[in-house]
């Protein structure tokens, strides 16, 4: 029944839009990267699934394992792992009622699945005062048999996924996850990726890419082997360069002081933790391991809390210190009250990230930018992350380069496309025209997808002389649709090649 209702709305979801969906914040939800394959995430969601059940206190109530991606299943499953051995980590000093479940919403095919594929089980722990409740659940949601990375999963058992149904039902589960506490705390929400930051997921795209639109902060697992602090620099960089906010990295102690090197360059940026080495035995439960680890996944809790709870009064505090310290240009301010001003936390694609209140309920809600420049609304989601590569290319190279009597590639370049378009329509009209020029043709590529193929044209194709040139109102008749041969011809391919130019 859960699984129907999920996929129900998150088809719903899909279809109203690619990412509609508001991302509730009153509960703290942590997305768990890690450097590479293989450096513990797992490990890390139970023992702080453990930690958190293991309080005293009311809140939370509840925690939330959702793992989007798993592959090797149902002979590797990470939700299974959290399922089984959590109940036995748990071990409270007072009295508690646990209840986990576990369920896998989507799995392929070839996938041979217990019927029903959901479980539950109920656990009760002696000691002093009233019982608490507790809760466990565990999601998997798209699962393959293959035990390689979820592309080629997806590509041999024949389930392709698309990112936005992933995207979709990731939001969903969000979202139900909120009601599992019941009122009687918070509802902890862990999101476990699969392999290293950068793997891809089912469609190609990079985890890290794929799941940008939720923004949800990060524990970066690190990697504690040889050659692991170049990988988990490299993973928090990259976590970085998407605007991801890095919460905290952890990693295992495997005697070659990744962490001590580690804790000195994120020194007054991140807080680094490290757990003691992993037993190598495969018949290990692991139990011993657990409660010698339990102290650091105490702090690595306590380092949560703190995030969110400065990340929720730093959301609240912007409005009111908005009116008080900054000036709009164009604006009547005391015609702005304080509840009007627009938080924005993030941007992805042609939507903010707005932080709203809605009945007394905090969230990220979707925003769209109907008002933006040519330069923000003409690139999509996977556009913007080239560009801000190159962006980030260009200031590593060149720094702040004063422009008279100096000359510098990326300047030269532009001005060569900039005059190569002389006697065309202003530039800061093209994108709209070019978008609404799409939409009357009723054509069946986005003009995001248009636009992707004229970066691998745009510097190769000639310009392809016509009788007349078009004007930016010609693009919308019908009457001039026959006389132009493509989309991508004239100005469109300048403006395409601009977004290269920190490459060049």
């Amino acid at each position: 029944m859960l699984r129907r209702l999920l996929l129900r709305q998150a088809r719903r979801r899909h279809c109203s839009s690619s990412f509609s969906s508001a991302l509730p914040l009153s509960s703290p939800t942590f997305a768990v990267f890690g450097a590479n394959t293989g450096v513990g995430k797992t490990l890390v969601s139970a023992g702080l699934a453990a930690s958190l059940l293991r309080s005293h206190a009311a809140s939370p109530s509840a925690v939330l394992y959702l793992k989007p991606l798993q592959t090797g299943f149902p002979a590797d499953s990470d939700a299974g792992f959290l399922y089984r051995r959590v109940p036995a980590l748990v071990r409270p000093s007072h009295a508690a009622h646990l209840v986990a479940s576990i369920d896998t919403l989507s799995p392929a095919p070839s996938v041979e699945t217990p019927s029903p594929s959901r479980e539950e089980a109920a656990f009760s722990y002696d000691g002093e005062g009233k019982a608490a409740r507790k809760l466990l659940a565990c999601r998997t949601l798209y699962a393959w048999r293959e035990a390689v990375s979820p592309h080629l999963a997806a590509e041999r058992e024949g389930m392709t996924v698309e990112d936005a149904h992933v995207r979709s039902l990731l939001a969903a589960c969000l979202a139900e996850g909120e009601n599992l506490g019941k009122g009687e705390g918070d509802v902890w929400k862990l999101v476990e990726t699969a392999g290293g930051v950068a793997s891809p997921g089912p469609s190609g795209t990079l985890q890290c890419d794929l799941y940008r639109h939720f923004r949800l902060p990060t524990i970066l697992v690190g990697d504690g082997r040889l050659g692991g602090i170049s990988g988990t620099l490299s993973a928090y960089e990259t976590l970085l360069l998407r605007g991801y906010d890095v919460s905290a990295v952890i990693l295992e102690d495997c005697g070659l002081s990744n962490d001590k090197f580690l804790l000195s360059y994120l020194r007054n940026r991140v807080p680094v933790l490290v757990l003691p080495p992993i037993p190598e035995d495969s018949s290990d439960d692991l139990t011993d391991w657990f409660s010698e680890s339990s102290s650091v996944f105490g702090l690595l809790e306590d380092a949560l809390r703190s995030f969110h709870l400065k990340r929720i009064q730093r959301l609240n505090s912007m409005q009111r210190k908005t009116k008080d310290l900054l000036w709009w240009p164009f604006t009547q301010h005391n015609l702005v009250p304080v509840d009007c001003v627009t938080v924005i936390d993030s941007r992805c694609g042609e939507s903010f990230s707005a932080y709203k209140v809605k009945d007394n309920k905090m969230m990220m809600i979707p925003q769209f930018d109907a008002c933006a420049s040519w330069w923000t609304q003409g690139p999509d989601s996977k556009l913007q992350i080239e560009l801000a590569r190159d962006m980030g290319y260009a200031a590593a190279r060149y720094g702040h380069v004063m422009f008279p009597e100096n000359a510098h590639e990326p300047a030269l370049r532009c001005a060569e496309l900039l005059l190569g378009g002389i006697g065309k329509a202003p530039f800061s009209y093209q994108i709209p025209q070019f978008r609404a020029y799409c939409l009357h043709l009723n054509t069946s590529l986005c003009a995001s997808d248009i636009e992707r193929d004229m970066l691998d044209t745009s510097l190769e194709e000639p310009h392809r002389e016509r009788d007349r040139e078009d004007t930016p109102m010609d693009l919308l008749r019908p009457e001039t649709q026959h006389a132009r041969e493509g989309p991508l011809q004239g100005t469109w391919q300048q403006w395409a090649a601009l977004v290269r130019l920190g490459r060049s």
